[in-house]
């Protein structure tokens, strides 16, 4: 079952720079049948230019390391959020006016009906079945733990202050801790993925997100649901990934 895949980014209504990152890569060849397709998104942070230079690397990275893996799916791809990170670090201690800069990374990689994911931040990846809509990612977020906590609801978590500050980023560290995993209901006909930095989800409900990502056209969805953020204030940068599989 092929999968159709449509992107888009936008600088949102505020930021004067978009620091979020995509990338799309389909395996060739002999690599067709057994490494799928990848789909990366990446959310830099650092100031300046930082955050770009940071997403920038992840996405290359994650992109060359995974294709020239020779493992399994999973492990290349864990592998390839974490060598990201090392490139992304060394290369901050290299240049004193990056150090500390940073990226969120969920890269998902769809080969038939099965998905991976390899995530760390709180960009997000759904999945969207007849109407509904999963989160396969968990936030790695101050206000996600306040909400596992009790502290706050999940709609004060949207509007609260806090709300963009991560707890474990690729770049910040010489080390970092990857969320990878299979997920464990095999895709059927028609499920829709769905990587979006938070630049979306903080604005967009996911009934919302479920609803448009639905359309005939994922590149049409992907562009409708960035006005939707920008019509609520696109106080942040906004980048959309959606693969849908096809009959």
């Amino acid at each position: 079952m092929p999968l159709r895949v449509g992107a888009a980014t936008d600088v949102g209504l505020k930021r004067s720079q978009n620091e979020d990152r995509f990338a799309i890569w389909n395996a060739e060849g002999a690599q067709a049948a057994t490494r799928g397709v990848l789909l990366v998104v990446a959310d830099g942070m650092g100031g300046a230019q930082a955050g770009e230079v940071a997403s920038q690397l992840a996405v290359e990275c994650v992109l060359k390391t995974y294709g020239e893996g020779a493992n399994s799916i999973l492990d290349d791809l864990e592998h390839a959020v974490e060598t990201a990170n090392h490139v992304i670090h060394e290369h901050s201690l290299a240049h004193p006016e990056l150090r500390g800069m940073g990226t969120t990374c969920t890269a998902v990689v769809v080969r038939g009906n099965e998905a991976y994911f390899a995530h760390v931040g709180d960009s997000r990846a759904y999945r969207v079945r007849q109407g509904g809509i999963e989160q396969l990612t968990a936030d790695h977020s101050l206000v996600a733990q306040l909400v596992e906590h009790r502290h706050l609801t999940p709609e004060q978590a949207k509007v609260d202050p806090r709300r963009n500050v991560v707890t474990r980023s690729v770049g910040v560290g010489s080390e970092v801790d990857v969320d990878a995993a299979a997920v464990d209901d095999p895709l059927q006909q028609g499920d829709t993925l769905v990587i979006c930095s938070d630049g979306l989800h903080t604005l967009v409900e996911d009934r919302e997100i479920a609803q448009l990502a639905s359309g005939a056209d994922v590149r049409v969805a992907c562009d409708q649901l960035i006005a939707l953020a920008n019509e609520r204030g696109g106080h942040d940068n906004i980048t959309v990934v959606i693969g849908r599989l096809e009959p």
